[in-house]
C-alpha cells in the first residue's frame, strides 16, 4: 500500500558499449528512459550533442512488423484451431527462442508466400466485386434483347436510360413526339425508384429528344464496355463470379493448411518489436562523437540491479531524487489482496507521486459493496469456480490477471452475503422442493431476509457508507498532517467526525441508550461551532464568515454522500427480488416431473440473465462509490504510470531472465 520511491539517473558511456547497455536495459526492464531532446534547446547544451537514433531504421522496421502481423492475422482468421477464452503468452526460454530466430529467413519467406495469398485474394475480391456490380447494372435490363454494342443504324441513334419512378410515361412519351414524329419509347422494367428506358430516334432528331428527357429527369445508361445482349452478359459474369469463388475457397483452404507457419511468424513479430524498441529508444538519448548520455527514472528497490548493469559496461553514472514540481512516473505497490483492485484505481487515474495509494485500503470495500449488491450466495459460488478455473487453467497476466482474481474475491464475498440474507439462487430450493415434490424445503438466512425487512438492511447500508466516508476522510487528515497542516486536519477532517458523529448519536442514538442523546447533541454543536470559526480562516473581514458559513453549508454535501450507499440496498433488493420471479415463473408451468424440467431451463436462462445484469450493476457501482465517494474525499490524481523499457512482447513471454522488468 504504496508509492513506489522513483530516482534519476543520469549516465554517460562511450558509444562502443551503447548497443549492448540498451539490450542489457531491456532484459533489466527497471529504468524509464526519458526523452531529453528538449534539451538542445537550452543555451548551456547549444554545440555539445546531437539527438541520437536512426528515424528511417525505425520506420522501416515498423512496416515489417505491419507486415508480419497482417500475415499472422490472416493466418488467424482463417485457422480452424479453437481460440481459447483468454489470449496469453507463450511462455519461452530464452535459448528455445533464439533457436528458432536461427531460421528467421526461412519465416520471412513464409510471410512472403501468405503476403502473396493474401494479395491474391485481394484481387479476386475486387473482381467479384466489380462483376457483381456489373450485374446490378445489369439485371434491370434483361428483358433488352438487342446487343450491348449496337447504338445506332445508318438513320437512327438508340439510347437507353432511366427516369424517376414517379414519371407518367405517357405524358413523356407525348413530350418527345412533340420534338420528332419519328421516336420510339419502350419501357424494359421499372423498380421502386426506377424506370428503365429504350428510346429509338433519327439521329438529327437525338439531341432535341435528350434534352427534352432531361427536362423529365432522364440519365444515360451506357454499356460501352460490353458485347451481346444483356442476358449473353449475366450469364458469363456469372459463371465469371462462381469461377472466382472458387478460387478464393481454393486460396482459403491454402492458408487453412499453413497454420502451422504462425507461431514461427509470431516469434518473428516478437523480435521485430524488440529491435524496434531498441532503436525507438535511441531517440531519447543525446551522443556525442564516442560518448552518449541518457537518463531515466528507476525505483529505489531496483538501484543495486540496474548499478550492476552500469558498471559492467563502466558507464559514469549519479542518482538524484525528484525535484519539487518535476513530474515523476508512478508505481504502486500492494499486498497480495490488494494488487487485483488496483485495476479499479488505474480505470480511475493513478495517484500522484506525492499522494496516496488508497487501493489495499478500498478493496475490502469494493469486494464486500460489490457482495453486498449481487447478494445471492448461488450467483457468487458460480463466479468464483469460474474464476478460479480460469486462473488455474490459464496463465494470464497484467490487467486480465488482476481483474480475474479481483471477481474472483468479489465472488467470495458474495457468497458470504448471500449466505446472511439466505440467497441460493432467490429462493430456488423451497420453490423448486414445492413445485416437484409438493413439500417446501426451508433455507432460512443466517441473519435476516433483506426482502421481509429491508429498513433493516437500509440502516445496516447508510452506516457502512460512514464508516466508509470516515476512513477517506481520515487518509486526507493523514495527508495534511504528513505535509505539516495538523491545524487544518484538526477543522477540516476532525470538526466533521463529530459532526456526523454527533448527529447520528442525537437523532438515533436514543434506540440504543437514551444517555447517548445529550452528548451526541453537544458534540454535534462543537463540531459545527469549529468548522463555523475555522472555514474561512484563510480568507480576511467578511470573508471569514461567509467562509465558515459556507463550509458549515457542506453538511448537505456529506448528507448526499451518506444516502448514496442507500444504492447498497437497492441492487441488493434487485437482485433477489428478480431471482424469486425466475423461480415463480418455472414453478407456474407444471408439477412434478414436468414442472422440474421447467424450472431447470426457465432458471438456468433466467439466473444467467439475472447473475449477468446484477454483476455489471454491482461491478459499476460499486466503482461509483469508490470514486465519487471515497476518492472525493482525499484523492489526489494525475500520476502517470511507470512506463520501463523492456520486452514489450505481445505473443512470447521469455521466462529465463527478467522478462522484460516488473509488471
Amino acid at each position: 500500500m504504496s508509492i513506489a520511491k522513483m530516482e534519476k539517473v543520469a549516465v554517460i558511456g562511450l558509444d562502443t558499449v551503447k548497443e549492448e547497455l540498451i539490450s542489457r536495459l531491456m532484459d533489466l526492464g527497471m529504468v524509464e528512459i526519458t526523452d531529453q531532446s528538449a534539451r538542445l534547446a537550452e543555451e548551456d547544451w547549444v554545440g555539445l550533442g546531437v539527438r541520437d537514433g536512426n528515424e528511417d531504421e525505425v520506420a522501416a522496421l515498423d512496416a515489417e512488423i505491419n507486415r508480419v502481423d497482417t500475415a499472422i492475422e490472416l493466418l488467424e482468421k482463417y485457422s480452424t484451431a479453437r481460440s481459447p477464452l483468454f489470449f496469453t503468452r507463450k511462455a519461452m526460454k530464452k535459448s528455445e527462442f533464439e533457436r528458432i530466430m536461427k531460421d528467421k529467413d526461412r519465416i520471412s519467406q513464409n510471410v512472403d508466400y501468405i503476403m502473396g495469398l493474401n494479395e491474391r485474394l485481394h484481387s479476386c475480391r475486387e473482381i467479384i466485386n466489380k462483376r457483381n456490380s456489373e450485374l446490378a447494372s445489369l439485371t434491370p435490363w434483361v428483358n433488352y434483347d438487342l446487343p450491348l454494342e449496337i447504338s445506332e443504324t445508318q438513320c437512327t441513334r438508340i439510347d437507353l436510360g432511366v427516369v424517376p419512378s414517379t414519371v407518367d410515361i405517357d405524358g413523356l412519351r407525348k413530350a418527345i413526339g412533340e420534338d420528332s414524329e419519328y421516336v420510339s419509347l419502350h419501357e424494359i422494367n421499372r423498380d421502386k425508384d426506377m424506370i428503365y428506358l429504350v428510346i429509338i430516334s433519327l439521329k438529327e432528331d437525338q439531341d432535341a429528344i435528350i434534352a427534352r428527357l432531361k427536362q423529365w429527369g432522364y440519365s444515360p445508361v451506357p454499356f460501352r464496355e460490353f458485347r451481346g445482349t444483356v442476358t449473353e452478359n449475366t450469364e458469363r459474369i456469372t459463371r465469371e463470379v462462381a469461377e472466382t469463388r472458387g478460387q478464393v475457397a481454393e486460396i482459403e483452404a491454402e492458408i487453412t493448411a499453413h497454420d502451422d507457419m504462425r507461431f514461427g511468424m509470431q516469434c518473428l513479430q516478437d523480435r521485430l518489436v524488440m529491435q524496434r524498441d531498441h532503436e525507438k529508444v535511441k531517440s531519447r538519448l543525446l551522443k556525442t562523437k564516442r560518448t552518449f548520455n541518457l537518463e531515466g527514472w528507476v525505483p529505489a528497490e531496483c538501484r543495486k540491479s540496474v548499478e550492476r548493469v552500469l558498471e559492467e559496461k563502466g558507464c559514469c553514472y549519479e542518482y538524484r531524487d525528484p525535484e519539487e514540481n518535476e513530474e515523476v512516473p508512478v508505481l504502486i505497490h500492494n499486498t497480495r489482496f490488494g494488487t487485483p483492485f488496483s485495476a479499479i484505481t488505474e480505470m480511475y487515474s493513478l495517484p500522484d507521486y506525492r499522494g496516496f495509494d488508497p487501493t489495499d485500503i478500498f478493496a475490502i470495500f469494493y469486494a464486500l459493496f460489490f457482495g453486498l449488491m449481487l447478494s445471492d450466495a448461488g450467483y457468487g459460488l458460480v463466479m468464483t469456480i469460474f474464476c478460479a478455473v480460469v486462473l488455474h487453467k490459464y496463465d494470464l497476466e497484467g490487467m486480465t490477471l488482476r481483474m480475474i482474481r479481483m471477481f474472483l474475491y468479489c465472488g467470495i464475498a458474495t457468497v458470504f452475503w448471500g449466505a446472511l440474507f439466505g440467497g441460493w439462487f432467490g429462493d430456488f430450493l423451497p420453490t423448486f422442493t414445492q413445485t416437484v415434490f409438493g413439500h417446501k424445503v426451508p433455507l432460512d438466512p443466517i441473519w435476516f431476509n433483506p426482502i421481509e425487512d429491508p429498513t433493516k438492511l437500509l440502516i445496516f447500508s447508510l452506516l457502512f457508507g460512514v464508516v466508509h466516508l470516515f476512513i477517506g476522510m481520515g487518509i486526507n487528515a493523514y495527508m495534511m498532517i504528513r505535509r505539516g497542516h495538523l491545524f487544518d486536519a484538526f477543522c477540516d477532517v476532525f470538526a466533521w467526525y463529530m459532526i456526523i458523529a454527533g448527529a447520528g448519536f442525537w437523532l438515533a442514538g436514543g434506540s440504543i441508550s437514551a444517555a447517548l442523546v445529550t452528548p451526541g447533541k453537544w458534540v454535534f454543536i462543537a463540531g459545527c461551532v469549529i468548522v463555523l470559526l475555522t472555514g474561512g480562516r484563510e480568507k480576511k473581514g467578511v470573508g471569514k464568515v461567509i467562509g465558515g458559513l459556507g463550509a458549515l453549508y457542506g453538511i448537505t454535501s456529506y448528507i448526499s454522500d451518506i444516502l448514496s450507499y442507500a444504492r447498497l440496498l437497492a441492487l441488493g433488493l434487485a437482485t433477489g427480488v428478480i431471482a424469486n420471479v425466475v423461480n415463480l415463473l418455472g414453478s407456474m408451468l407444471g408439477t412434478g416431473f414436468k414442472g422440474c424440467i421447467a424450472m431447470i431451463i426457465v432458471g438456468v436462462i433466467g439466473h444467467v440473465f439475472n447473475m449477468a445484469i446484477n454483476a455489471l450493476g454491482s461491478f459499476v457501482h460499486a466503482s461509483r462509490l469508490q470514486y465519487i465517494e471515497f476518492f472525493g474525499k482525499f484523492y489526489e490524481d494525475g500520476g502517470e504510470p511507470f512506463d520501463p523499457f523492456r520486452k514489450n512482447t505481445k505473443y512470447v513471454r521469455l521466462v529465463n531472465d527478467t522478462d522484460g522488468g516488473m509488471k
